[in-house]
């Protein structure tokens, strides 16, 4: 497949769950990947296989809530691929995952530094590029946590409400431009992150029941499934500005299996 031939794109928390799939789906369009987080030894693995799959795939290690290794991120691209057309914004954190009150200060901080700043931060540094350019895809994922208030999932929940704003806010900005932004809720996957989550208790966290419940009626989503509608939201002939996409909208999944095949 050649939807994606010539675009260059990064993809942020790159190595596992969804982040992996979103880079083996843009990757499998015909997009050069540079796929970005913190733990090499993930990345590589995901490089290799790319490569396996005669895909383009570089792995370029960065704490995303961390400016300079940002700016190196974006730099590293544009030497060693080309400038970036497409950048999926998924690194995130879940923790802490516990009421308020007992919740570890220092990580509910880094949750909303990561989640949002994570967000931001390569955004920024990417954008006056796209604009030069005319062109630009950025696709921020986001979480029914944004609208759906969790007990134990303050950070998370904030952080991820904070996501769909900053999208929405951006998009006006990049209106008109040739550069689009929109934000994605892929559901309930089965995921590492998820996995986290099904084994705390629900003390912790009340939905804890529901969520192992879904695992063993199998019930989870595939991430490659949510990978394959990202990768739709990246095409230069999806124009889509602003909007907050979710998993359940039966439009954007027809939309979905029209432009891309099975």
């Amino acid at each position: 497949m050649t939807l994606l031939k010539g675009q260059v794109a990064i993809v942020t928390g790159g190595g596992r769950g969804l982040g992996r799939a979103v880079a083996e789906a843009l990757a499998a369009l015909g997009a050069s990947v540079v796929v970005a987080s913190r733990n090499a030894p993930e990345l590589d693995e995901v490089v290799k296989s790319i490569r396996r799959t005669k895909g383009h795939a570089l792995a370029q290690t960065a704490d995303v809530s961390d400016d300079r290794q940002v700016q190196e991120l974006v730099l590293a691209t544009e030497r060693w691929v080309g400038p970036a057309t497409i950048l999926v914004n998924n690194a995130g954190v879940i923790e802490p995952v516990a009421p308020l009150a007992r919740s570890d200060a220092a990580l509910w901080l880094r949750n909303v530094g990561v989640n949002i700043g994570g967000t931001y931060l390569p955004t920024r540094a990417i954008i006056p590029g796209m604009l030069e350019r005319g062109f630009g895809r950025i696709v921020n994922i986001s979480s029914g946590a944004a609208t759906q208030p969790s007990h134990g999932l303050t950070a998370y929940a904030a952080s991820k409400a904070g996501v769909v704003q900053l999208t929405r806010s951006l998009a006006l900005e990049l209106e008109g431009t040739g550069v689009t932004a929109v934000s994605y809720h892929p559901g309930s996957m089965d995921t590492e992150m998820q996995g986290r989550l099904r084994r705390r208790s629900t003390a912790d966290f009340q939905r804890a029941d529901e969520y192992r419940q879904m695992e063993t009626e199998g019930k989870l989503i595939d991430p490659r499934r949510a990978a394959r509608v990202i990768a739709y939201l990246t095409l230069p002939e999806t124009r889509r500005n602003g909007q907050t996409l979710s998993y359940e909208d039966a439009d954007l999944t027809g939309a979905v299996d029209e432009a891309l095949p099975a």
